[in-house]
């Protein structure tokens, strides 16, 4: 046990975060044979490894790396939550930095938005607007493919839509809507792996051992505490919800692997997504559970500023914020599988609270608002948000259960169309995320006007020293206000995707 500790610590700097918990374990097998056996073992071939464990257990962390600019998404974070929650890293960002309210748009799904930041053009230029899209079919730039143009290096952890991920100067690891498990460089596939075990054994693809998986991570930044806690969770030992426990994990997996690559391959632009806040805010906002993702966010914040040096200029966002989700006990929630057969192929229904979004060819929200109730009335109030994109919310938005046991939508049960708000129904997305900034030259404790989603590409690309294009229509916020080129667009067409 000591000697892989040794292992373990060796190839990997940040293993022993708990290294007298590790003494403990280790020790424990060797312990219970001599009472068992009751002889006298060899001493003296402890003294060997118990001296490399504890040089291993003292060997400092590597040096920060000179990020030039760090993005850190926590996708949903609102800063009522974060106010009320007085979390000290982001406090501390905030004193020596710049914050504003950033403000989201219709429809607020998070692949479309997390587009828009990144490109700085709305969905029409952009053309992501729903879930089932590569990163391959998006049509015009991100703030990292001009960078790497520019001659900078990158590390892009999790953002969305970013599968398939093309060859960089760094590496590229895809965000939650991956459908297969590649990364850039491959060597990092095995975060994916984890992320994707279940998903891959529901549809019957080749997934290694979690265990295999985890010692293939131990090299490559895995740190005894988050085995530890992954541990506890498999083995039902956890006394915590498991799809509470399930996404902190991912947090922990994500935070050791993001910050080994950001040592091993040193880019000069960093970008890292949390995803729990928003994950946990839709089942539990309000919550205990809720308020651990973002201590745990404030934590990977100040875990990452320790990794960084004082040169890095660092950005907080969020793509959206979040409020409680209203109504009455006997709010109806809309549901997708009966109106998406009604629709038929080619539309894509999905839910966010208690709007549903359609994606489709023209005509599509017309056909949906003329779906009629038992009483003759549109079962959909329909809103068009973007070119092929309409938002719907149910008429009557409150049914008790002998009402909805009879209503109807288009001469079918609307028990197939809606159903009784319950117990996980307590958040839901609203328009105010966050935007924090610190770093040279950024004002300390200042607060901006509200930045909108097409003004964060340009900033970002300022702050990197990358004069942005004249057709982004967003402002600079913050950094030098020169714009450089009418267009970057044509750039779309000369990206290597390699084997894809």
């Amino acid at each position: 046990g000591l000697l892989f500790g040794v292992w373990a610590a060796w190839e990997n700097p940040f293993f022993l975060d708990t290294p007298w918990l590790f003494l403990i374990l280790a020790c424990l097998p060797g312990l219970a044979l001599a009472l068992v056996w009751r002889r006298e073992g060899p001493r003296q071939l402890l003294v060997v490894p118990l001296a490399l464990w504890t040089l291993a257990a003292l060997r400092p962390e590597p040096e920060p790396v000179p990020v030039k600019l760090l993005v850190i998404g926590i996708d949903g974070a609102s800063w009522d939550r974060i106010d009320a929650l007085e979390l000290p890293h982001l406090k501390a960002l905030e004193e020596t930095g710049t914050r504003a309210v950033l403000e989201s748009m219709e429809p607020m799904f998070s692949p479309l938005l997390w587009t828009t930041i990144a490109s700085g053009k709305g969905p029409g230029e952009h053309g992501v607007k729903g879930f089932r899209v590569r990163s391959d079919q998006a049509r015009v730039p991100r703030f990292w493919d001009i960078a790497l143009e520019e001659g900078y290096s990158v590390g892009v952890w999790k953002w969305l839509v970013t599968w398939p991920p093309r060859p960089v100067d760094g590496f590229m690891v895809p965000g939650w809507l991956a459908l297969t498990p590649e990364t850039t460089p491959p060597d990092l596939g095995f975060a994916k792996e984890l992320e994707l075990a279940s998903r891959l054994r529901r549809q019957q693809r080749p997934s290694r051992n979690v265990l295999v998986l985890a010692l293939e991570g131990i090299p490559r930044g895995l740190r005894m505490s988050t085995l530890l806690s992954a541990a506890w969770e498999l083995s039902g030992l956890s006394s915590g919800e498991p799809g509470v426990e399930r996404n902190l994990l991912r947090g922990l997996i994500d935070r050791d692997v993001f910050v080994w690559a950001l040592h091993r391959h040193q880019p000069e632009l960093a970008t890292f997504t949390a995803y729990a806040t928003d994950g946990l805010q839709h089942s539990h906002f309000g919550l205990e559970a809720a308020d651990r993702a973002y201590r745990q966010a404030d934590d990977l914040v100040g875990e990452l500023l320790s990794q960084v040096g004082p040169e890095t200029t660092v950005v907080v966002i969020s793509d959206h914020g979040f409020q409680a989700f209203e109504g009455p006990d006997e709010r109806l929630v809309p549901t997708t599988e009966a109106l998406s057969a009604r629709l038929g192929e080619g539309v894509q229904v999905h839910r966010l609270g208690i709007k549903l979004v359609l994606l489709g060819p023209e005509g599509t929200g017309e056909v949906a608002g003329s779906l009629l109730d038992e009483q003759g009335q549109s079962a959909y109030r329909v809103e068009a948000l973007q070119p092929g994109v309409w938002g719907l919310t149910l008429r009557r938005e409150a049914l008790g259960a002998q009402e909805l046991a009879v209503a109807t939508v288009d001469g079918e049960p609307m028990q197939d169309f809606a159903r009784p708000r319950e117990r996980h129904d307590r958040g839901d997305h609203h328009p105010e995320g966050i935007f924090l900034a610190s770093g040279p030259g950024i004002g300390a404790g200042e607060r901006l006007p509200p930045v909108g989603l097409l003004d964060v590409s340009p900033t970002l690309q300022a702050l990197l020293g990358i004069p942005p294009a004249q057709d982004l229509p967003g402002r600079i916020v913050l950094g030098p206000t020169t714009r450089g080129p009418a267009t970057r667009d044509g750039l779309i067409e000369t990206l290597d995707w390699g084997a894809w």
